[in-house]
């Protein structure tokens, strides 16, 4: 028997993009409107790296609200993955079952011609452009934002691209809020709105934000770029590119937080991604550094931790399965493992990747931490859990 034909879509399926640059929170405010909203929501999430970390973080959310997740990485939605992104807008504007398209970007991207794509892409309707602008980092490294309204002398650094993601906002989010005083935020939106008059600016903390402005909005003129032809988006031209660490040794916590407190590059604009230190071999933490800013949270425990541990009671069966898993694991370390992406400038990124490996443990060290020697560990005892 032939199955039924799946509904039709009686309108354009509504889009909100989430982008702004690397490290201004897209993510927190992509699992926010995940869980405060109601709606049956597909995502596209765009990352440069090929460490894929912004997806698989969002996906328990998606998977807990039933929400469909393409994962788009190692390129730009308006440049190398303009195909494998028009093939997934058709495929989730044929979905009558999805009210509603969320796509978050990489923080790399030149949001021209992806706009060009979605108002003529049939079949979606570009609803809300958000643009989510780093507070901290106005503050830091743009005089506060005073920087944004010099005259633009070099159209490939890092000021050009921001300018270019506040544009096209109809909403512009000045994220970390919560660290900046109250004149320091008024500066700020004084800015924004020279900027983009036209768009709803609002300050917010871990992402927090109404989603009445995000989401249904309407706002997004719908021949926004009728007549214009935007150039395919290359996050080389701006000189940001992403190396990747992968390696099975834990990290010495000590040359590690000395490494990003005393020798962070201007230029490595963001590295985030798994690890685990030496000092703590049952953690799974989550690294996440934007700009001078960074952090670890708790991620899980790792399986070959809750198998040594005998105080955790497992069921038989229970650590049967836990040892199929790790069987072919690494014979030391177990399912244990760092996987960081680093993104910035190009020779920032080669200098600080051979930084970062030498943070990880030498041989000798391995084997006296199979001896069970302590590691000095000056990171915070507390994480909070992802």
């Amino acid at each position: 028997m032939s199955s039924a034909p799946s509904p039709t879509r009686s309108s354009p399926l509504p889009v909100t993009v989430l982008c702004g640059f690397l490290g201004a929170g897209k993510t927190t405010l992509l699992e926010r409107l995940l869980t405060e909203s109601g709606r049956r929501f597909a995502i596209i999430v765009n990352d440069l790296s090929e460490l894929a970390v912004d997806a698989e973080l969002i996906a328990e959310t998606c998977e807990h609200r039933a929400a469909k997740l393409v994962n788009l990485n190692r390129g730009s939605l308006g440049g190398a993955l303009r195909e494998p992104f028009r093939t997934a807008l058709t495929e989730f504007s044929a979905d009558a079952a999805v009210e509603y398209l969320l796509i978050e970007t990489s923080g790399a991207t030149d949001p021209g011609a992806l706009v060009e794509e979605l108002v003529a892409q049939p079949g979606v309707q570009l609803d809300t452009f958000a643009t989510v602008v780093d507070g901290l980092n106005l503050l830091r490294d743009f005089d506060g934002g005073g920087a944004l309204l010099q005259r633009l002398d070099d159209p490939h650094s890092p000021r050009a691209l921001m300018l270019a993601q506040i544009a096209p906002a109809t909403v512009l989010l000045i994220s970390k809020a919560d660290l900046l005083t109250r004149p320091q935020a008024e500066a700020m939106i004084t800015v924004l709105k020279r900027l983009n008059p036209r768009a709803t600016i609002i300050t917010m903390a871990y992402g927090s934000a109404p989603l009445k402005h995000l989401l249904g909005t309407r706002r997004f003129p719908a021949r926004a770029t009728a007549g214009a032809t935007a150039s395919p988006d290359d996050p080389a031209r701006f000189d940001l590119g992403s190396e990747v660490l992968e390696d099975e040794r834990p990290f010495h916590p000590a040359r590690l937080h000395a490494l990003f407190t005393q020798r962070l590059p201007v230029g490595l604009h963001r590295s985030k991604g798994w690890l685990w230190l030496a000092s703590r071999p049952a953690d799974v933490i989550v690294w996440n550094q934007s700009g001078s800013q960074f952090g670890l949270q708790l991620g899980g425990t790792w399986r070959a931790a809750l198998l040594a541990d005998r105080s955790v009671e497992l069921m038989p069966e229970e650590r049967e399965a836990l040892q199929a898993r790790l069987a072919k694991a690494h014979p030391v370390f177990g399912d244990r493992a760092c996987a960081l992406t680093i993104i910035g400038a190009a020779r920032e990124r080669k200098v600080f990747l051979n930084e970062l490996r030498t943070c990880l443990l030498t041989e000798p060290e391995v084997a006296a931490w199979q001896r069970g020697e302590t590691f000095p560990d000056p990171w915070p005892t507390t994480l909070r859990q992802v």
